[in-house]
């Protein structure tokens, strides 16, 4: 996000994570696998570079790192800051603690080193990571404030256009199977005409993956213009439409086994989606004795 300060219902404001934070927040690998794709070429090596060889980046210089990435000190300083960290310090840092919880998960489940090339395993195995990822990524705070500003609007409209459409028409559906008035709208074009007819009684919600597409982007915004509680589903902390939500629900993107660009994040967006949902069962009370989660 950026270093602006949000409103928040009641008029208080509280500020964006500051760069310096972020890693603290989300941990480095997330982050590295989460911006790999829209890093400039040489700042993509780098980021190749560590995600293969975690174990090495922590121990190495700046100078070292230079050198088998064929770049520069300097570079590897810009892509430090790049993900979101103050300098290759507090990288290195998040990137030891990354490490030191992999290798807990990994002894604690008695896992065996998969062997198995296959693409559907390769696949799964991305997925899975990606899903872990989004849990550490995921605001409980951010979602708890959210569904209580849900729970009281009398409108809900969900943004979205492409696949992200798709999703918010799910993310409705999900919502009006609880009970609340919601409106999945996938004509972004509709989206920003009725936006400005939004008020404090409405939540606005925008499914974006990159944060970066235009009319998706104006939507929110007139839609915070307006008065409304709004929110975004997104891959993307820094992304143009962060500023205009009051909450952020981060996820994690998974990449393709075959190219290493980002797939659909269809998957952990669902799961925030789920997430979400399951919140606002429980604070609508719509589970049964039976039902109630430990």
């Amino acid at each position: 996000m950026s270093g602006t300060s949000k409103a928040v219902p009641g008029g208080n404001e509280r500020s964006a994570v500051e760069p310096g934070q972020r890693g603290k927040r989300y941990g480095a690998l997330p982050l590295v696998r989460a911006h790999i794709a829209d890093l400039p070429k040489a700042l993509q090596r780098i980021a190749k570079y560590v995600l293969e060889n975690p174990d090495l980046v922590i121990r190495q210089t700046a100078s070292e790192l230079a050198i088998v990435t064929q770049s520069g000190p300097a570079s590897i300083v810009r892509f430090s800051q790049a993900i979101g960290f103050a300098g290759l310090q507090e990288f290195k840092l998040a990137l030891t603690g990354d490490l030191a919880s992999q290798r807990f998960q990994v002894a604690d489940g008695d896992h065996e080193a998969k062997a198995n090339t296959d693409l559907t395993a390769e696949l799964a195995d991305r997925i899975v990571q990606a899903t872990r990822e989004t849990q550490s990524l995921l605001d409980q705070n951010a979602i708890d404030r959210l569904a209580d500003a849900m729970v009281k609007a009398r409108r809900i409209d969900v943004y979205g256009s492409v696949v992200s459409g798709l999703i918010g028409q799910h993310l409705a559906f999900r919502l009006l199977r609880v009970g609340l008035p919601a409106h999945g709208i996938v004509d972004t074009t509709y989206a920003a005409s009725v936006a400005s007819g939004l008020g404090p009684t409405s939540v606005a919600i925008a499914v974006s993956e990159t944060g970066m597409t235009e009319e998706t982007v104006e939507a929110l915004r007139r839609a915070k213009a307006a008065g409304a509680f709004t929110a975004v589903i997104t891959h993307r902390y820094d992304g143009p439409i962060v500023k205009y939500a009051d909450e952020v629900l981060l996820t994690a993107p998974v990449t393709s086994p075959l190219t290493e660009a980002k797939s659909v994040i269809a998957f952990t967006n669902l799961m925030a989606i789920e997430v979400l949902a399951s919140m606002l069962t429980i604070k609508l009370g719509l589970l049964r004795p039976a039902e109630t989660l430990d």
